[in-house]
């Protein structure tokens, strides 16, 4: 199996450079970089020499790991989509050993391989892909303490400019050596008020509440339709298993939002959804206008009907909304109305490409998708 994989590399991390795209939410028309593949290339070499070990870890996982979280950061992606990203190279190793086992039954190769081998080999990739998750954690935060260090010091030269005129303001009008009509200047003055008023507005614009957040930890600007579109592959099998379909509306809406938050909100709600819905019906997601700071997310079904009509249900989602700084209003309509951030000024705005979902499937364009499954490739 090892040697499977590692005949397989290029061409798997080639295919998890693409597809985890609507995973990480990278731009649908973004060309991966050769930088990405090799490293996906390299994680599943890695991965191979620990099927090939009597239960070791390759040694060099934990630099792959650091070096992909700390790449993930300079993207602007979250950590949350970081890991998503290698969760897919997992489940696409997994099931590339699965079909060569397949592969090797059919042919009448390695019938002596039993359950507990299958166990063993899931346990093993398991042990390698923790320690790469764990790493890319690691450089992902070291990452952000990093940009934190760079940001402080751009602070703390900023502040000491206007601090250290009206320092040199109000000592030359304390120098007793200097006349008096020298001192009592109203240029040294109206240099320190100057000054004070610039200070002011840096505390207030680089030290504010909102600035004082990361931006790749707090929000992204991304597509709405790109979030969603993700969340209804997560749950692609639960809608197939009920014979619902999921419609996402193709409009291009794009806001910067706390992604994870918002992807984590629409989880639950169609998920919450669907286990009200009935064979036959279709969901759609669509999304409002931007106002007054804030994007709605609705959905909705048809035949129409309140989408969640369980109190406990909507109880739950709307604190899980409350929780977020989100609001749910229930009815024919259930609106997820989500809070936007405005660019700070001074503060990098570090963004992840916001873009659709690399998904050739019909119900990427809005049209009816339960009763085909999607290749297994596209697992995520």
């Amino acid at each position: 199996m090892a040697g499977a994989l590692r005949a397989r590399s290029a061409d798997l991390a080639e295919r998890w450079a693409f597809q985890s795209r609507g995973v990480t939410l990278r731009d649908a028309d973004e060309t991966p970089s050769i930088a990405v593949i090799e490293t996906a290339a390299a994680l599943l070499d890695a991965f191979a020499e620990t099927l090939a070990s009597d239960g070791a870890t390759a040694d060099h996982v934990v630099a792959l790991g650091i070096g992909f979280g700390a790449a993930a950061f300079a993207r602007g992606a979250s950590l949350h989509h970081a890991l998503k990203g290698l969760e897919l190279l997992t489940t696409m190793t997994l099931f590339s050993v699965e079909s060569s086992l397949d592969s090797r039954a059919d042919q009448g190769v390695g019938e002596g391989v039993g359950v507990a081998d299958g166990v063993r080999i899931a346990r093993r990739l398991q042990q390698a892909s923790s320690l790469a998750a764990l790493s890319a954690t690691k450089g992902y935060t070291q990452a952000v303490g990093e940009s934190l260090r760079d940001r402080f010091r751009h602070l703390r030269h900023d502040l000491r400019n206007p601090l250290g005129t009206i320092k040199s303001a109000l000592a030359l009008m304390d120098d007793e050596t200097l006349p008096a009509d020298a001192r009592q200047s109203p240029r040294f003055r109206a240099m320190a008020t100057r000054n004070a008023r610039a200070l002011d507005a840096m505390i207030v614009s680089q030290l504010s509440d909102a600035a004082a957040l990361i931006p790749s930890l707090a929000h992204q600007h991304v597509s709405l339709r790109l979030v969603a579109c993700a969340v209804r592959r997560d749950l692609r099998a639960e809608a197939e298993a009920r014979g619902v379909t999921v419609l996402v509306d193709n409009a291009p809406t794009e806001a910067r939002v706390d992604a994870v938050a918002l992807e984590l909100m629409l989880h639950e709600l169609l998920l919450t959804a669907l286990h009200e819905a009935v064979a036959g019906e279709e969901l759609k997601i669509e999304f409002g206008e931007i106002a007054a700071a804030r994007v709605s997310v609705q959905l909705t079904t048809a035949p129409p009907r309140p989408p969640v009509r369980d109190e406990d249900g909507l109880r739950r989602i709307g604190e899980l909304a409350r929780r977020m700084g989100a609001t749910l209003e229930p009815g024919s309509a259930l609106v997820l109305s989500v809070p936007m951030q405005a660019v700070t000024p001074g503060i990098p705005a570090t963004t992840a490409p916001a873009g659709g979902l690399p998904d050739a499937s019909p119900a990427s364009r809005g049209e009816r998708s339960a009763s085909e499954r999607p290749p297994i490739e596209q697992l995520a």
